[in-house]
């Protein structure tokens, strides 16, 4: 847990001190992905074991974000949200921080296997979904071009498509090198990117969308996942994963979009914050590391 905190406090503390500016954090997020992240998501995939379990988790991923956007609909036109409130809302309350924040908790719990389900969960899984369904809720239509080019997605697919080629030592360790500073400098860059004072703006919206999009998550993985005869690792990293707070891509897309940004940064925000108190519960309830 120290690991996931640490370069994200150290984030927030040196943009307090000007060291660093928030400016400064698409630098660090564009490094992780154009280059960081596709090269661990290609190590990864050219070791991942195909199989029927990489449906299965991807399919608890689906089945997670499509039960969370009909509860956060519902909730949405009770409360008769603006529409571009409503499009926000549908966003953050369906679509979790699988990538950015996932992965660091996964490996922090659950070490490298629990790295690849992570990946998994999150490129087959939420990549695809937000790219499908989050772009046609913020636009109208969904954006085939960009899952296909999406360079995370590539890496992925790169590295299922090369399984079967020993890679030389010395190209290995260079891809070891690079796939290790991938979750730092994910983490620093959160860190960089939390507005504590844009949460109170939005703090009642902010909880519900958390609400909405922690407990339906975990509880429609949790149930789900029950039947599928999933190894143990695999259904703990996907609960774990579940129950990430809003995407931050979710923010990206309302600001895309010209829907509400300050709503979605607000969300975006407060999960992060707030997952330092909860996640430890749901790794404990889900039986704890490997």
């Amino acid at each position: 847990m120290l690991e996931v905190v640490l370069p994200i406090i150290g984030g927030k503390l040196l943009k307090h001190f000007g060291v660093f500016q928030k400016e400064q954090e698409k630098v660090l997020i564009n490094y992780v992905m154009y280059f960081a992240l596709p090269i661990l998501a290609f190590k990864e995939g050219h070791q991942i074991k195909l199989g029927l379990e990489v449906i299965k988790i991807s399919s608890l991923a689906w089945a997670s974000i499509v039960l969370c956007m009909l509860v956060a609909y519902i909730i949405a036109r009770l409360y008769k949200l603006s529409n571009k409130d409503l499009r926000t809302f549908l966003l953050v309350s369906s679509f979790g921080n699988t990538a950015f924040l996932g992965y660091p908790y996964a490996f922090s719990y659950f070490g490298q296997e629990g790295l690849q389900i992570a990946i998994i969960y999150d490129n087959l899984g939420s990549f695809l979904m937000v790219s499908f369904l989050g772009v046609m809720v913020a636009s109208g239509k969904p954006d085939l071009k960009e899952v296909l080019l999406f360079p995370p997605f590539l890496g992925l697919v790169f590295g299922f498509v090369f399984k079967g080629i020993p890679l030389h030592p010395s190209l290995e360790e260079a891809l070891n090198f690079v796939a290790d500073s991938t979750l730092p400098v994910i983490l620093f860059a959160l860190g960089l990117s939390i507005n504590l004072s844009g949460i109170r703006d939005h703090l009642k919206l902010s909880l519900l969308a958390i609400l909405i999009k922690v407990s339906v998550s975990i509880l429609a993985v949790y149930l789900v996942g029950r039947f599928m005869e999933l190894s143990p690792v695999a259904f703990k990293v996907s609960l774990l994963e579940s129950a990430m707070p809003p995407m931050m891509f979710s923010a990206v897309l309302a600001l895309r979009y010209n829907l509400n940004p300050n709503l979605a940064f607000a969300s975006v925000g407060l999960g992060l914050v707030l997952s330092f108190l909860y996640v430890p519960l749901v790794v404990k309830y889900c039986g704890g590391g490997i």
